[in-house]
Formats: C-alpha cells, structure tokens, sequence
C-alpha cells in the first residue's frame, strides 16, 4: 500500500507529526510513505529517515498567495502527486482546504480531521474533540488503518559527530564547556508571525544576565528574522554569543544537543530541542500547552495562565487581541532562573 502524508509547513507541528510517520513506515500494510510538505520546511522535512519520497510545493503561494497563485500550486502538485497512484492519503492538517489536494491527488482512501467543513471530500473524518497533545491527535489519524503509535518521541537524526563538529565551528576554544542555550525569538512560519508567544526580550537580556554572573556560557539561537531581538539582549549583556541567524537547521540542533540547557519560548526551536533529547525550559503564554508542550521526561513547562479566564487564547491558528499579554507578563526573569539552577 502506497501512503501520502500532508503536513505543509510549521517546523514544530511537523516534528510533532514525525511519531505517526514512524509508526506508518514500520506498519506491514504500508510499502512506500511519501510526504507533500511545504518548501519553507525543506530542511527538516529532509533529516527523517521514514520517507520514501518528498514532494514539495510553493507554500507562500499557499498561504499568502492570491486566488490565481494557489489554484495552480494546488493543480500542479496534484497532478504530480496523481501519477503516483497513492492509495491512501492523510491530511495532517485540521484545514479543510488540503482535502482538496487528496482528493485531486487520487487517493481512494483519505484520512483527515473532522473540521471546519466536517467530512468534507474525506472518506474518514475522525473528530477533534477535548484537550489532545498534537503528538497523539497525529496518531490517531493513522489508527484508522490499524497503526498504533508505540513510541511518542519526536525524531530529529543528527549525523555522527555532528555535536562537535558545530562547538568547533562556533565556540572559541578558550570557552569551554557546555552552554545554556537561549532561544528568544521563534514562533514565526510562513503562514503567520505569533510574536505574542514570546516572553520579552528585555525578561531575556536580564536572563543572560543572570547565567553569565552564574559563570555560565550563554548561547543565542534563531533564524535570521530574530535579529533585532538577539541585538537587544547582545546590547544589554555583550558576553552572550550570538548565532542568530549564523547556523544552519542541522547545527542549530547540534548545539542545543551540546548544550546543558535550552531556555526557550513555545516555538519550532522548542520542539527541535526535545526531539534531540537535551534539558528544556519552555515558555508558554496564549497557546494551549497540554497541546504543544515537550513530552520529553526532562522538560520543564512554565505559563502562568490557569486563573486568566482569557487563557489559552490561541485557537486553531487565530490570536484574538491582546493588549496585555499577562500569561506572560506574568514570569519574571528570577523564576527562569531558580528552574535553571535546578538543571545547572
């Protein structure tokens, strides 16, 4: 049997689909596992070693595009995914929309999310109902096809000597031993920007702050778009060593793997971090953490939102207006602090 997977974009939610993958690849039924992902999620997309092929499509045109740009994003991949005679589709997407893409594709079998249209061009809706991890929602999808999902833990493979390789790259040689990682940014994908997911910066900068009087060596690590976050601890605290923007997807988790802590906002980085299995401190403000937190035994969860008649917020993609952010506001530098201490 011939299996398709749609996960487009998001660098955490497809690190939370890999346990699924997983599970479907070493499942009897299944010969081949191909996956449809988006082109902004290359580079984790291409580290899992459960796919047998990988289509990419254009997924700002998806996402941002006018009406002209994604009806043929959506008609060119599909006839190249129809060639392929898949013979059961799964679209790892609650939106409605990427049904569209199984059912042009051919799949006779499609699997998928009970919402916003309900059934809509499925064969096999399967309902989301109550507080789930997306790990285990993931699973659920391919129970449909007798798959059980024995092992929940996110993959990331690093390449042998991978760890060292990245401290000889970007570490001086006088600075030894293993660094706290902090990751301030984060929490943008191609389909939006969620900048009320991050703790501030300034909470950050007096974090750093506080590790560096420690005597602790401390780490940033994003993409190039938290540039300006990074600049503003970097200006507050110069002994930080910034690679934002500076690493690759791969060296990124090579070093938080060599690092003794990551420090982190709810973010693709979060994710990365446990699925290589090192210390985390996640942050969490207006999503719904029984949702997205680490499943990893050493991560630690800090949101301060249970007596916020507001909190989560976050519902299917969508931030109401938040003047006030007190999820977050709520965390003083102090507390992440004497949780660090505990790792450290």
């Amino acid at each position: 049997m011939k299996a398709l997977v749609i996960k487009i974009a998001a660098i955490g939610d497809f690190l939370m689909a890999t346990p699924a993958l997983r599970a479907l690849k070493q499942a009897p039924a299944v010969s081949s596992l191909a996956l449809l992902a988006g082109v902004s999620i290359a580079d984790v997309v291409r580290s899992n070693p459960h796919l047998d092929k990988i289509f990419f499509l254009d997924d700002a045109k998806i996402f941002k595009g006018g009406f002209w740009a994604k009806l043929s994003e959506v008609l060119k991949i599909s006839w190249r995914l129809r060639r392929e005679r898949f013979d059961i589709g799964f679209n790892f997407h609650r939106d409605w929309r990427f049904n569209i893409i199984l059912f042009l594709s051919g799949c006779r079998r499609r699997i998928g999310f009970a919402q916003g249209r309900g059934k809509f061009l499925l064969s096999e809706a399967v309902p989301v109902e109550g507080v789930r991890h997306t790990i285990f929602r993931y699973c659920d999808l391919v129970r449909r096809l007798g798959v059980f999902c024995m092992d929940f833990g996110m993959e990331f493979p690093l390449a042998p000597g991978a760890v060292e390789a990245a401290a000889e790259k970007f570490f001086p040689p006088a600075k030894g031993g293993a660094p706290v990682v902090l990751v301030p940014g984060g929490a943008v994908n191609v389909k939006q920007e969620m900048i009320s997911r991050r703790w501030a910066e300034a909470n950050f900068a007096s974090l750093a702050g506080m590790l560096l009087q420690a005597g602790h060596r401390v780490v940033l690590l994003g993409n190039g778009g938290d540039g300006a976050i990074a600049d503003a601890i970097k200006a507050l605290q110069p002994d930080v060593i910034d690679l934002t923007g500076k690493t690759s997807l791969a060296e990124a988790a090579a070093l938080m793997k060599g690092a003794r802590l990551v420090i982190c906002n709810d973010s693709g980085l979060m994710h990365l971090a446990a699925a290589v299995h090192i210390p985390i401190i996640a942050i969490f403000g207006p999503t719904p953490v029984e949702e997205l937190k680490p499943l990893t035994e050493n991560s630690v969860i800090v949101w301060k939102g249970q007596d916020l008649e507001c909190a989560p917020c976050y519902r299917d993609g969508v931030f109401p207006d938040c003047g006030h952010r007190a999820c977050l506001q709520r965390i003083s530098p102090q507390e992440i602090f004497e949780l660090a201490k505990r790792f450290l």
